[in-house]
């Protein structure tokens, strides 16, 4: 019989972070009683002795490999596609859990929950593993002059998020796979759990803020592993530009784009500024990629970039006035 929840943990060469992290995560499933939970941890093809950690100490935990290494993105995918639970939970193998978190979230997914349709994903609020550092929470977003912008809402501001969290969030897992799950286009990193729930929300599905559920992280404690933090500005300058040409389909936004975005460039080199050159050109490797796919969103879409913007910043298309 499969469980109701999959927690999906996704380790490379964490056998530190795994051994700090997972009792918190055993506290959380043993805390909502209401539902069963499954622990499953993917190792993407670690070096160090990960599985055999897990296999001695945390016997509970369902041990996976992927076939290769896939990067965040593939082994979460790869996850998901091994996991057969109505919901699953990416969880970075840096994040701990609130004792709480879980039923917090889970919680948006009953059909008693009130929501107008069923929820897509629900994710929560975020500390550093001091326990009172807030990080992040509900994010807004907006597009201005051509380029597309975050920014954080009050911690307790339970609006329309634009993103569940990829660190940890609950998510349907049909409609997961039903929009091809994380896009690794974006790989190695950042932006694929906005492109994931951008599109859910232009389809109609509900993507929650949960201020109740709380999780720790320890801020990229795998990623500067593999990527260098310098490396790490420019591939999410990339991954903007890669997020904008795949899914802002407003004509009015896409002029802006392409007027606003050169004298950008103009700017910075005026400036000596190259962060923001070299992020574009190596997007435009992964262009013909991004058009492919705007192409397929066209046809999927229920609402407009402008509706979604909008709802998200409580009925202003730009971003609210602070």
């Amino acid at each position: 019989m499969s469980a109701d929840v999959t927690l999906i943990i996704t380790n490379w060469n964490g056998r530190e972070l795994l051994r700090e992290c997972l009792p918190s995560i055993q506290k959380a499933v043993a805390f909502d009683s209401a539902r069963s939970y499954e622990v499953l941890v993917i190792d993407d093809c670690s070096s160090d002795d990960s599985l055999e950690i897990l296999e001695k100490e945390f016997p509970w935990v369902r041990r996976e490999k992927t076939p290769k290494n896939l990067g965040f993105q593939g082994a979460n995918n790869y996850a998901v596609r091994l996991a057969d639970s109505p919901l699953v939970m990416p969880i970075n193998n840096d994040v701990k859990l609130d004792e709480k978190a879980l039923y917090h979230l889970a919680r948006h997914f009953d059909p008693a929950s009130g929501a107008n349709s069923p929820t897509f994903a629900a994710s929560g609020k975020f500390y550093a593993f001091d326990g009172t550092t807030f990080l992040y929470g509900n994010r807004g977003g907006y597009f201005r002059n051509g380029h597309f912008s975050l920014y954080e809402k009050d911690a307790q501001d339970t609006s329309q998020t634009l993103f569940a969290c990829g660190g940890a969030f609950m998510v349907d897992r049909k409609r997961y796979l039903e929009l091809g799950g994380f896009d690794g286009m974006y790989h190695p990193l950042y932006y694929e759990e906005i492109d994931l729930s951008y599109r859910a929300l232009k389809r109609g599905w509900p993507v929650i803020y949960e201020p109740e559920s709380i999780a720790y992280h320890k801020v990229q404690q795998t990623i500067t592993r593999q990527e260098k933090r310098r490396s790490i500005g420019f591939i999410s300058a990339r991954n903007n530009y890669l997020f904008v040409w795949k899914n802002i389909l407003d004509p009015d936004m896409t002029i802006s784009f392409f007027f606003f975005i050169p004298l950008f460039l103009l700017r910075d080199i005026l400036k000596g500024k190259t962060r923001f050159w070299t992020a574009f050109f190596m997007a435009l490797k992964r262009l013909p990629t991004a058009l492919k796919q705007r192409r397929k969103e066209k046809k999927s879409v229920r609402f407009t970039d402008r509706e979604i913007l909008s709802r998200i910043n409580g009925g202003a298309f730009d971003r609210p006035k602070s």
